[in-house]
């Protein structure tokens, strides 16, 4: 089975990484805790799936949510990235306004439930 990677960003720490059923359906896992730190590190590493949380608030600005950043750099250089997205029932409405903009894969709610995190990933693999 041929490793592919999976680049985790944790902005708040609103979910589990489970690193090892990841691992038993192929992907490597990267962590990164910032969305700088991703950004950056999408320099050298070309991840085949992005876990990422979805925030959404006054502080992000003119932006729809903290995500925007990163969809623009991959729709504009690596458009075959999966991004995953978490985040809360109530923001739902403003996820819908970010994907008419850029393409996210798939959505998952809080609590983060392992077994749809694993299936989720299996998909974005597939269609890889």
């Amino acid at each position: 089975m041929t490793k592919r990677t999976l680049l985790c960003i944790i902005g708040q720490g609103g979910y589990p990484i489970y690193s090892g059923e990841l691992a038993g359906v192929g992907c490597d896992v990267v962590v990164a805790k910032s969305m700088r730190k991703a950004l950056a590190l999408l320099g050298s590493l070309k991840p085949d799936i992005i876990l990422a949380e979805f925030n959404f608030g006054p502080k992000y600005g003119d932006r729809i949510s903290n995500l925007e950043p990163l969809l623009a750099r991959l729709q504009n250089g690596h458009p075959d990235i999966k991004v995953i997205v978490f985040l809360e029932w109530e923001y739902r409405h403003h996820l819908e306004q970010l994907r008419a903009r850029f393409s996210v894969f798939d959505a998952l709610f809080y609590p983060i439930q392992r077994d749809c995190l694993i299936d989720c990933v299996q998909r974005a693999l597939g269609d890889a």
